[in-house]
């Protein structure tokens, strides 16, 4: 069990850098859009892209995580390599057709669609949407909407590479997006009327490119190299049985994202912009951490759940929540205490402006305090999907969905924007509670004492790291008051980085078991670096 959770901590930190450098290139493309962009195309760019991410995630991470790796892990520790080639062939050409027939559809039903902000417009504290608005939002949906395309075939070959260990590559092909955003912005900004169409460019061009990377990975990896349209192999029809309740529980969760974003749109550009902006930076330790920990797991409890061991994924989950803790706790209390200098520094100039900064920072204090039940339902749904069964993460996310739609439409008048990211926090709260609760019942406790103490001594390791954090910017920005970047930079990331320290430290002190985990990777692969180069000067010395 020990070697596993090293094997573990291993796949998550090679998915974590990856996922970082695509994260952070994400926030230098939304500082340089944000910054030449004009809102007034902004905005209904961000709608209009939300709606192809949306379905990738029904469509795609969805089908990957929960459906396509358990059957896959399943038939590589049952069955030959040769089986598992064929499976993975004829799963790629079920992909092809679902995803190829979803975007024809939805380029044909999307203007039907985006129709209804006439109607939500009534519950708002806001006048309707005027008519040359919706146009514009309809005309880029039309265009975006082909990038489901090629991100669920990226994403359908993340879940095969993720069944043979290979977690490098579905790390970082997602910052070629970024890439292609940041170059057609700068570059072709000012060649369309409408400056939106210029990272419609973007998405096509970085759509492609990750498809194409994660098909190169694939043929190397698993050796398929073609689908072989084998619509009746018997474990795809396992897949697409375990999918349809999938799908359905993915759909509560794209539903409410939707109607959240068309709520957005009834209240304004600036709302949308600043309601994405901070659920960009949830989204990074989100990414990051939360999912490369489920993405690491997933393998493994679904292998533990082929051969029925209840007891490893149940002792698999609980070192997924408590990685998750050490990692994502002490993210969500710095984005709460630093939301305001870290949006400042990263996005307040150009088109960006101070009340974009101001009404972003309060959107992630309501978005930051879900920040650790967004990472723990999908750990806790991984657990069911170890076990191939569907059904209740639906029901559950089903239940999540109404709640949701409930409370937008209870406080979005009261609150404005600010209602909607509480409810999307309190749905998924809801959400996590009812999922434990249920796997309590199905595998036994999800606690015990080493994990309860565990989790005592990173809340307070994390809270003397925010102390620190929240302290040393109070006392900067006191004695060195000047409105520039390199003050802003200072007063946010020297905070950042003693805080960073301090947390380690703590954790060092208290004897948090999970950093020592990290630690001796880092020590295992200066070691690995080491020897390797003792043994190329060797040989040199030989010749």
């Amino acid at each position: 069990m020990a070697e596993s959770r090293r094997q573990l901590s291993k796949f998550t930190m090679i998915f974590a850098a990856g996922t970082l450098l695509s994260r952070v290139l994400g926030l230098v493309r939304d500082m340089v859009c944000l910054a030449f962009i004009p809102t007034a195309s902004m905005g209904p760019f961000l709608v209009a892209f939300k709606l192809p991410n949306m379905l990738r995630d029904l469509v795609g991470e969805g089908a990957s995580n929960a459906a396509f790796v358990p059957v896959f892990s399943e038939t590589l520790e049952t069955k030959s390599e040769e089986d598992y080639r064929e499976l993975v062939s004829a799963a790629m050409s079920a992909m092809l057709i679902i995803l190829g027939v979803l975007t024809v559809l939805g380029v044909i039903l999307l203007p039907l669609l985006l129709r209804s902000l006439h109607v939500l417009s009534l519950f708002t504290a806001v006048g309707g949407v005027p008519d040359e608005k919706i146009h514009q939002i309809v005309t880029l949906s039309m265009w975006t909407f082909p990038y489901l395309f090629f991100i669920g075939m990226t994403v359908f070959g993340m879940g095969a590479l993720f069944s043979v260990k290979h977690y490098a590559t579905p790390s970082w092909s997602p910052a070629l997006l970024n890439v292609a955003l940041i170059a057609t912005c700068l570059i072709f900004r000012n060649a369309f009327k409408d400056p939106a169409y210029a990272l419609v460019m973007g998405v096509w061009i970085g759509g492609i490119a990750q498809m194409l990377v994660q098909y190169r990975a694939l043929v190397k990896y698993t050796g398929v190299r073609r689908p072989n349209f084998h619509l009746r192999h018997p474990a795809l029809r396992t897949m697409l049985w375990l999918l349809i309740p999938i799908l359905l529980g993915q759909a509560t969760g794209e539903v409410n994202k939707l109607v959240d974003t068309l709520f957005a749109v009834t209240l304004g550009d600036d709302k949308v912009k600043a309601l994405y902006m901070a659920n960009r930076l949830v989204q990074l330790p989100l990414s990051v951490f939360g999912l490369a920990v489920t993405a690491a797991i997933l393998p493994s409890i679904s292998r533990a759940g082929a051969r029925k061991d209840y007891d490893e994924i149940r002792q698999t989950l609980m070192h997924g929540f408590r990685q998750t803790y050490f990692l994502v706790f002490p993210a969500l209390l710095g984005l709460i205490i630093m939301r305001k200098p870290i949006v400042e520094l990263l996005f307040q100039r150009g088109a960006f402006t101070e009340i974009d900064t101001q009404q972003t920072a309060t959107a992630l204090l309501f978005y930051g305090t879900g920040l650790l039940c967004f990472v723990w339902v999908k750990i806790a749904a991984a657990g069911f999907y170890a076990m191939q069964n569907t059904k209740t993460p639906v029901l559950v996310a089903s239940l999540s969905m109404f709640l949701n739609i409930l409370f937008n439409f209870v406080l979005v008048e009261p609150l404005g924007y600010r209602g909607l990211a509480l409810a999307t926090t309190l749905s998924f709260t809801i959400n996590f509670v009812v999922l434990c609760v249920l796997l309590y019942d199905r595998i036994g406790k999800l606690w015990d004492t080493p994990f309860l103490i565990a989790l005592g001594r990173i809340t307070m390791a994390a809270a003397m790291m925010a102390a620190v954090a929240y302290g040393t910017h109070i006392r900067f920005t006191r004695y060195f008051d000047a409105d520039t970047l390199l003050h802003h930079a200072a007063s946010t990331l020297l905070p950042i980085a003693l805080a960073v320290l301090v947390y380690g430290i703590m954790c060092t002190y208290l004897g948090v078991e999970d950093l020592k985990h990290f630690a001796s990777l880092f020590r295992s692969r200066r070691t690995a670096n080491d020897e390797s180069e003792d043994s190329g000067e060797s040989e040199d010395s030989g010749e």
